[in-house]
């Protein structure tokens, strides 16, 4: 439950940092978001993977949930990158 728990706030970081981003507004949103807007995202994104090492630490102890930590980072980043490389199938299947 834990790792639920981790990679849960680890996923939503990245896909807060990645809507952060201008460029992939565009492509999800059809449309750029205020700049007020995307600083939030992004201060959204890095709060929710702090939250997650928080997490980690607290439930796994500090050395070992920072590896943990880690890993679901990487898992995170890798289905932060798939869903862009893939939006466009995502989006035709959402609308």
């Amino acid at each position: 439950m834990i790792h639920l728990a981790i990679a849960l706030p680890a996923i939503v970081g990245f896909a807060l940092l990645l809507m952060a981003m201008a460029r992939h507004q565009q492509d999800w949103l059809r449309r750029k978001l205020a700049p007020r807007t995307g600083q939030m995202l992004r201060w959204s994104g890095f709060a929710a993977l702090g939250l997650a090492f928080v997490l980690a630490g607290i439930g796994l102890g500090w050395s070992y949930g920072a590896l943990v930590w880690f890993g679901w980072l990487s898992v995170a980043a890798g289905l932060a990158l798939t869903a862009q490389t893939n939006r466009e199938r995502i989006l035709r299947l959402i609308s």
